[in-house]
């Protein structure tokens, strides 16, 4: 994690008007879903529009030897179609061209690729994608950062789903899709196949544990648990901040947690992070005497939240009901102090 941020500067000489400061937030506000919404469509992948290139216009691609054992099939029954080919943080966007800064700001080694055709059924073709990154965190990042809809969880390791004809997984450092030209039965299975033969063959480290295990279970929307590697809700210094969203009828709201560096780096980032919502107008409001020592700031219809505990940074994020923002706040808050306790 990265153990230093700069503050928000304040001009000192000038007085801004608290209208001024609202429509500010609200023009960056609408900036930052638009920029989020633009990388949505980047990062967004639908299965279905993938079509196989004639096997004579598929060129290998310079650079690193391969080093993922995707010179030859681990499953009987498919035959190369291709050459293997890598890319490294120079040539991604070569192959991936609009998505490529997703994976280089979660921390991107390389890239590995190759074809496979179906020896029964040579019509038919899927493509394995390994994504290095620098560790288990990163590659947690970019899986939850693009979550496919419609997806059904798979049991080949604790974070694997198949969406339409895609399979798509983590396993260590390692960041996994693997594309079928349809969504057959026997596509799907070949692409099983290469999938576990895949795990198998890249046995994880030690079970890791990171601040997923903190978020409360009550009101939290299925497989919504994200890790964003940079500029988490549009304030650069917020990186790895793990979130996950929740819903009580028609309430929402989303919770977050980050480890940083150091209790003090936690509790001045959590500083800044409150006079940034001031700035651009937030308004403090008083917490119950029973809380915990958080701080809560209502801006534009909704509630923010934040505190430190220890070495964690954490909140609510857009909350649009008090109650449900300071009960959920507690809770966590509840469980982060749990953790540091442990320690």
């Amino acid at each position: 994690m990265n153990a230093t941020f700069h503050k928000p500067h304040l001009n000192a000489n000038r007085s801004v008007p608290v209208g001024e400061r609202r429509l500010s937030f609200f023009i960056l506000s609408v900036l930052g879903i638009i920029a989020l919404s633009i990388i949505a469509l980047q990062t967004r992948f639908d299965p279905s529009t993938w079509r196989a290139q004639p096997a004579d216009e598929i060129q290998p691609q310079p650079g690193a030897a391969v080093t993922q054992g995707l010179d030859a099939s681990p499953v009987s029954g498919l035959q190369a179609l291709s050459p293997p080919e890598a890319y490294d943080a120079a040539s991604l966007s070569d192959k991936i061209n609009g998505k490529a800064e997703l994976y280089l700001s979660a921390g991107f080694e390389r890239l590995e690729n190759r074809r496979f055709r179906l020896s029964d059924h040579p019509e038919h073709w899927l493509e394995q994608f390994v994504y290095t990154m620098d560790d288990h965190a990163s590659a947690f990042s970019v899986y939850s950062q693009q979550r496919r809809a419609n997806a059904r969880t798979l049991d080949l390791t604790v974070d694997a789903y198949q969406a339409a004809n895609g399979i798509f997984l983590v396993q260590d450092r390692h960041y996994v899709e693997i594309i079928g030209s349809a969504s057959s039965e026997a596509i799907v299975a070949k692409m099983t196949d290469l999938a576990r033969a895949f795990v198998q063959a890249h046995p994880a480290a030690a079970a890791v544990k990171d601040e997923r295990a903190l978020f409360p279970e009550t009101d939290r929307v299925t497989d919504s648990l994200s890790l964003t590697a940079a500029n988490a809700f549009g304030f650069e210094p917020f990186d790895q901040i793990f979130s996950a969203k929740y819903r009580r009828g028609d309430r929402t709201a989303m919770a977050f947690l980050s480890r940083r560096a150091s209790a003090a780096q936690a509790e001045e980032l959590a500083e800044a992070y409150v006079a940034y919502l001031i700035d651009y107008g937030g308004q403090p409001v008083a917490r119950p005497e029973a809380a915990p020592p958080f701080q809560v700031i209502a801006i534009l219809d909704m509630y923010e939240i934040v505190f430190s505990q220890g070495e964690l940074l954490g909140g609510v994020h857009e909350a649009d009901d008090l109650d449900l923002a300071l009960e959920l706040a507690e809770a966590l808050y509840r469980n982060a102090s749990e953790a540091s306790d442990a320690q």
